[in-house]
């Protein structure tokens, strides 16, 4: 049976973020070798990947502490929204390839409404009343842990994020 320290010191490594993105890349590198050919062919998941990867990539450089900030590529929020912009690529590819009156696209462009939507209003009120619940809870700090808190999308991140994922499609989809 394992002790109660090495079982809190074993969650406790798989809590951190190191672990946990080693471990996905890991298994992007060994599940996605094996599934690119069928990935380099499929162009809505091809323009949906390249749009993460854009606005994720754009976050370090665009951080309000000024400089260049690695850690915000793998945080949530931030400048420009990946959320938006798989949302709007994905629904942009296939409006291209299906046309703007079908119901493929339709149906893509009204659920990534609502993730555009929730991107910038019921997250950013969630990272609020986090930030309210913090500095009203400062003087118990010491006796009840509190985790940052995440603010959500302002409209102007969540537009950049469209535009990114709308250039992505186009880029994908057309050339």
């Amino acid at each position: 049976m394992i002790g109660a320290p090495v079982f809190s010191r074993i969650i406790g490594l798989a809590r951190s973020r190191f672990v946990c993105i080693m471990a996905v890349t890991v298994a992007i590198l060994w599940g996605g070798l094996r599934f690119l050919p069928f990935l380099s062919q499929d162009r809505y998941i091809l323009s949906s990947l390249l749009s993460v990867c854009c606005a994720q990539g754009m976050k370090p450089f665009t951080g309000a502490e000024g400089g260049i900030v690695w850690r915000q590529f793998f945080q949530c929020g931030g400048m420009p929204s990946s959320h938006s912009a798989v949302a709007a690529a994905l629904a942009t590819a296939l409006g291209l390839d299906y046309g703007w009156t079908s119901p493929v696209f339709q149906t893509s462009a009204v659920l990534g409404s609502i993730v555009i939507y929730d991107a910038f209003t019921l997250r950013r009120m969630v990272g609020e009343h986090s930030r309210i619940i913090r500095e009203l809870m400062r003087d118990r700090s010491r006796q009840i842990p509190l985790r940052a808190e995440t603010m959500g999308h302002t409209p102007l991140e969540t537009s950049l994020g469209v535009l990114c994922g709308v250039l992505c499609a186009v880029m994908v989809v057309r050339l």
